[in-house]
C-alpha cells in the first residue's frame, strides 16, 4: 500500500522479492479477494484492499495507543484525560487551559482531537473521550452535562471600520453591510439570521465558512465584518480586529460533557473545574476589553 510495488515492499521490509510475493498470494488466498492489480510494474490496490488497510491502520493505531500509556505509566504519568472538541475551543480555550492545568498535575497527562460534529458524534457514542466540550447539547446515556454561560456573541470588525465608531451596534448597523457568514448548520447562525429578518435588515453575504478561525481571518483581512462567540473574538484581537457589543442579545453557552465511564474521575473532574473558571475568565477579559477606558476610569 505504500511502496507501490513488490521491490520497494520488500527493501523496505529487508527481505527478497520473491518471500514479498508468495506472502501476498498466501494472503490473498486467506481472505478470499484479491489485493491489488498489476499495472506494469506496480501493483495497484483495489477497492477491498483500502477497505482493508484502513482497518489495519486503525488496529496499528490502538497498538501504538497501548504502547503510549505503557510509556506514560512507567514514567508515572498514569491519568490520561482524553478531550475531544469542536475546533474552535483546541486553539482557543483549550491551550492555555491546559498549560496551566498541567503545570500543577504533574501526573496527569492529556489528548486532544478537534472533530467536526458527525465524526465527534461516533467517538463519544463509542466512549472514545472522556470529555467533550462544544455548544449543543448530547443526547447519548452515560454521559453528564454542565453548561457554562460564556457571556454574549459580539461583533468583530477590520479595524477602523466604520461600525466600530460605535460601542454598541443594533441591526440596522448591519443594512448593507459585507458579512461572512457561518454555515447554515451552525446554530448560531439560525438565531442571528432570525434577528436580522425580524428587523427587515439585509446584510451583504461575503462569504460563508465553517469555523470561527476562518472568520476572524477574513475578517483581519478586511473582507467583511461577523457575529461570532466571545472566546473566539477574543483570541482574534491581536490580528487587527476590534470587537464592539450588539444591542440584540444573543448568549453564548459552553457545554462540558463527562463520559461517567471514565477510568480517571478524580482527575477529570478536576480538569472540568479548571475548564468552567477558565471560561469565567475569558468572560471577564471580554467585558474588560468592550468596557475599554470607561471600565478603567469606573475603577479609579
Amino acid at each position: 500500500m505504500l511502496s507501490g510495488s513488490v521491490t520497494q515492499a520488500a527493501m523496505a521490509l529487508r527481505t527478497s522479492q520473491p518471500t514479498v510475493s508468495r506472502e501476498l498470494k498466501d494472503f490473498e488466498q486467506s481472505l478470499g479477494f484479491q489485493l491489488f492489480t498489476r499495472k506494469g510494474r506496480s501493483l495497484v490496490p483495489t477497492e477491498a484492499a483500502i477497505s482493508l488497510h484502513g482497518e489495519v491502520r486503525r488496529s496499528f493505531i490502538g497498538l501504538e495507543e497501548i504502547g503510549r500509556t505503557a510509556e506514560a505509566i512507567r514514567a508515572n504519568a498514569s491519568s490520561h484525560i482524553k478531550i475531544v472538541c469542536m475546533p474552535a475551543y483546541s486553539t482557543t480555550l483549550l491551550p492555555p487551559l491546559c498549560r496551566d492545568f498541567l503545570r500543577s498535575n504533574d501526573s496527569i497527562r492529556l489528548s486532544i482531537s478537534a472533530l467536526g460534529n458527525s465524526v465527534l458524534a461516533n467517538g463519544i457514542s463509542a466512549q472514545h473521550y472522556d470529555l467533550c466540550i462544544i455548544e449543543a447539547d448530547l443526547g447519548f446515556a452515560g454521559w453528564t452535562s454542565t453548561s457554562i454561560h460564556a457571556g454574549e456573541q459580539v461583533c468583530i470588525a477590520p479595524k477602523g471600520h466604520p461600525l466600530t465608531r460605535r460601542q454598541v451596534l443594533t441591526p440596522a448597523d448591519f443594512e448593507g453591510v459585507d458579512f461572512i457568514y457561518f454555515s447554515a448548520e451552525d446554530m448560531y447562525r439560525r438565531k442571528l439570521d432570525n434577528v436580522f429578518r425580524e428587523h427587515g435588515v439585509t446584510r451583504r453575504l461575503r462569504m460563508e465558512v465553517a469555523t470561527a478561525a476562518s472568520v476572524c481571518s477574513l475578517v483581519s483581512l478586511g473582507v467583511g465584518v461577523s457575529i461570532i462567540n466571545p472566546i473566539s473574538a477574543l483570541h482574534c484581537l491581536d490580528q487587527g480586529v476590534e470587537m464592539r457589543r450588539l444591542s440584540f442579545s444573543i448568549p453564548y453557552t459552553v457545554r462540558l460533557h463527562k463520559n461517567q465511564s471514565t477510568r480517571t474521575p478524580r482527575a477529570l473532574d478536576a480538569f472540568a473545574e479548571s475548564c468552567i473558571e477558565a471560561v469565567a475568565n475569558m468572560q471577564r477579559q471580554v467585558q474588560q476589553r468592550l468596557d475599554g477606558p470607561a471600565a478603567i476610569l469606573h475603577a479609579v
